[in-house]
Formats: structure tokens, sequence, C-alpha cells
């Protein structure tokens, strides 16, 4: 029965899966030519074999065929929908088109596709967990998100089972399926994750150069610096520790990444930590960075998807938008810090955020805060010195549309 069903969805997936009217460009593999890499990207840059499951609402629910998991064919849960099918009407417009990947314990959300169509994108948000819309697990599932299929199934010798090697690769499938949606502009597709979704934004990012822009949000490199993730890693064996970090951990690939960037976090993220992010943001030598410290930013899959900036970043690099602000590394002299600006819109406000504390964890670590002054005419933010040292740093401004950036994080050597 079961072979029945594989076959029946095969027969499905190949005979309405594929727009052949539209050539999908592949990823250019040149760049790992001295670096291992697990996934095909070859064969993941070809449009997956998918089957509509509603087909008629606005915002549309589908299946697409995975990577094989412990020898067996998978299947993936995702919701997509796109200007024209919000408002129920045919323009023969061509959108810019944005993935959506949730965290732990999240889902495919249909409210996040609806409001990036609201927004005049074409949007996917697959299920990396293995489930459908209900939350039942798919007969034809990869590997869930538990703490097994992350970490520890690593010990057991087959890289390709851990769950990482399964969303990475679903990923970069759901935008080979909107390369091939007619109604997508393959000039102007984007990426965003938040939290564990943030990690494999910054995996994907490096891998797939088909996408323009990427928004990590919390999600970074170095998990064996993280609060949270550096215990799991710590009981694997030390030669399966190496491995995972060495085929799962973004600091491998950010230094491939072509897209152009936008990493968003609290200073005071549990799971993510102020070192490792600051040394994740350095990795991307070759494209575009900017970033976003958003001072006591709570941790969430709506929390995440709120902020404005990741929208006016996208339109910035896809629409011709004007650019978020853009600060430079902070300077120190005896008496005074500074960091040089670029924006097209007026700063409204800035200050200065800095902390001395190296010993509590990263969430109750304790921060300060002072004003800081915006010299619009010498495009320079400038802050008098603080009374006491400090060890980790960052200015945060905001302009007049609401939009927020900080300074590269500083770190007192």
């Amino acid at each position: 029965m079961i072979r029945v069903h594989i076959l029946f969805l095969l027969f499905i997936f190949v005979s309405c899966g594929i727009n052949t009217d539209k050539k999908v460009c592949k990823i250019n593999t040149n760049r790992f030519t001295n670096s291992k890499i697990l996934w095909n990207l070859d064969s993941l840059s070809h449009p997956p074999a998918f089957a509509w499951i509603d087909s008629t609402s606005s915002v549309r629910s589908l299946k697409y065929e995975s990577v094989s998991f412990q020898g067996k064919p998978t299947e993936v849960f995702a919701y997509y929908s796109n200007p024209d099918l919000l408002q129920g009407k045919v323009t023969g417009a061509s959108f810019p088109a944005v993935v959506l990947v949730h965290g732990g314990g999240g889902k495919a959300f249909k409210a996040w596709v609806e409001k990036w169509a609201a927004d005049g994108y074409a949007a996917i948000a697959m299920d990396l967990g293995a489930k459908d819309a209900e939350g039942n697990t798919l007969l034809n599932a990869g590997p869930d998100q538990s703490h097994k299929n992350k970490f520890t199934i690593i010990e057991k010798g087959e890289l390709k089972n851990v769950w990482t090697y399964h969303a990475v690769a679903s990923i970069i499938l759901a935008h080979s399926f909107l390369l091939n949606r007619p109604e997508v502009n393959a000039e102007k597709t984007c990426l965003t994750g938040i939290s564990w979704g943030g990690y494999l934004t910054c995996i994907v990012a490096g891998l797939d150069d088909r996408f323009k822009a990427a928004a990590p949000v919390y999600g970074c490199a170095y998990y064996d610096e993280s609060d949270a993730f550096s215990k799991p890693l710590s009981e694997l064996s030390p030669f399966y520790e190496k491995q995972w970090m060495k085929y799962f951990d973004p600091s491998v690939y950010l230094p491939f990444a072509k897209p152009a960037l936008l990493f968003m976090d609290g200073n005071k993220d549990y799971f993510y930590n102020i070192l490792p992010y600051y040394k994740t943001y350095k990795l991307p030598q070759n494209c575009e960075k900017n970033i976003c410290l958003k001072p006591n930013m709570q941790h969430g899959h709506l929390q995440g998807w709120q902020p404005i900036e990741i929208r006016y970043f996208f339109e910035s690099i896809v629409n011709n938008g004007v650019p978020l602000p853009k600060l430079k590394e902070i300077k120190r002299s005896q008496s005074l810090l500074s960091a040089e600006f670029n924006s097209m819109v007026e700063l409204r406000s800035a200050r200065f955020y800095y902390s001395s504390d190296t010993i509590s964890s990263n969430a109750k670590r304790v921060w300060l805060d002072l004003p800081a002054s915006i010299h619009q005419d010498k495009n320079e933010i400038r802050c008098d010195m603080p009374d006491v040292d400090f060890k980790y740093a960052f200015f945060y401004v905001t302009d007049n549309r609401e939009v927020s950036v900080s300074s590269p994080i500083y770190v007192q050597p």
C-alpha cells in the first residue's frame, strides 16, 4: 500500500509539478572547489516535483519532493502565495519572492506567507519538522526537529541523516520551486529565517548564490560557543563534535556568501551570544552586509518576523528602495566614542550600549546605555566615554522611517 502511495505521489509530482517553460539557473559551485560540500547543489538547483493540496485558496498548500532519508524518498509540506492570489486576480505581473524559514518548534506559518504576499512578494514557507498543516507526521517524512535528529544521530556515522542536512536541502529546493514559478522574478529572490531558521539562513546564504538578499534573525555561527547549544555538542564524542562543527556550523559556509546580508538579533538573546554573533558578522567578505542589534529584543517567531527593517532591506536590494542606514566600526579616543554613518534618510535618534559584564550568561548580561549625538554634517555618531571600561558595545540608531540599525559589535581585545 505504501509503495502504491509513493508511486501515485511521484506520478502527480512528475505530471503537474514542474513548469517546463522556464529555465532555472543553477547554483555556482566553482566557489567550493577546495571545500567538501555535503549537498548535491547541482541536483538541488532543479525545481522539485510537487503537488498542490489546495490550489484554489489565496494562500495555497502543497507538498514537494526532497532528498532521501534513510534510503527512502521524502516530501515537504509548504504554503505558497503571491499578491495576485491574495487579491484574487490575474495581472501577469512578475513579483520578487521570499523563502521563509521557521525556527525550533515552529512550522510552515500560513500567516507569515500571507504577510509577505500582502507586502508584494511571492512567498513560500515550508515545514522542516516533517509535518503537515494539522501537525501530523507526513507519510513520506524526513527527520523531525528532535534533539536526537539535530545532534546525537551524527554518532551513527551517517552525516546525511542529520536534520540540518535535510532542512538545508528543503530550503534550497523551495527556492528552486520559486525560481520555476512564471510569476516570480528570478533576479529578485530573498531569504529570511528565525532562530534555528536564522542558523539555516546563514548556511543557505553561503551555499545558494541565486538569492539576492538574506536576513538571518537571531541565528548565527559558532554553535560550540552558544549558552544553549554548546552543551548538546559537548555531549557528543570529541570526533563527532568536530564532525558536526565541520559540516553543520554556519562558520563553514558564511565566508562563501554572495547575497546581501542583514543580521538581526537582540543583545540579550539566550540562544545566540554576543561574542559569536560578533564573529559571525565578520565572516562574509564578498557581499554587502548590515546589522541590526535591537536592545532587549525578545526571542520568538512573531518577534522575529515583525521588524520592518527586513522588508526595507529586501526592498533596497531587489526593488531599488532607499537603503537602511549603515554604521561603520566604532572608534575610540581617550574621551570620545564615534562611528561614521551613511544614511539617505535623516537619523532621528542614537544611543550607545555597553557592557563590562563578562561573567553572566548572555541573557542575564548587564548592559548600560548613554545618549549619543548625531552630526549630520559630518556623517558621524558621537558619545562621551563611559566612566567604566567595557568589553562589548554598539551604537544603535533610528531614522525618520522608524528603521533601526546598529554599528558592528565592538569587542574589547
